[in-house]
């Protein structure tokens, strides 16, 4: 059953929620990092991850963790609708800098991105979405 086409792997859907969740708590922790820096609290940048970025990824991460809990219970849309939507998640994030934080924040930050849109793109394509 694996190879038949509309088959997502438990375990990859696992890894697309656990991934999701990982970025998120990096953005967390950065907003937190820099609203302890004057510097970097004093941005424009620091402003709109606080004030709109942070509390939007944190509403998607509550639907992504939903929808893993109904993939377990064997509804897979909900999933496959957020796995499509987070492979757009580095061009929704245009205009919304990962360095706001400082360089090290902004590596996790890119490097978590990078894991979810892979895993949502795995995700797609074992579903059979173009």
């Amino acid at each position: 059953m694996a190879d038949a086409p509309g088959y997502v792997p438990p375990a990859q859907a696992e890894r697309f929620a656990r991934a999701f969740s990982a970025f998120v708590q990096e953005a967390r922790n950065a907003v937190a990092d820099a609203a302890a820096n004057p510097e970097l609290a004093s941005t424009p940048q620091f402003a709109a991850w606080r004030g709109k970025v942070l509390p939007l990824l944190e509403q998607e991460n509550a639907a992504v963790q939903a929808a893993l809990a109904q993939f377990q219970a064997g509804d897979a849309r909900p999933l496959l609708t957020q796995a499509e939507d987070k492979r757009g998640l580095a061009k929704d994030m245009d205009g919304y800098p990962l360095t706001f934080a400082g360089p090290e924040h902004a590596q996790a930050l890119g490097e978590l991105r990078t894991t979810v849109v892979r895993s949502a793109c795995q995700i797609c394509d074992a579903a059979g979405i173009r």
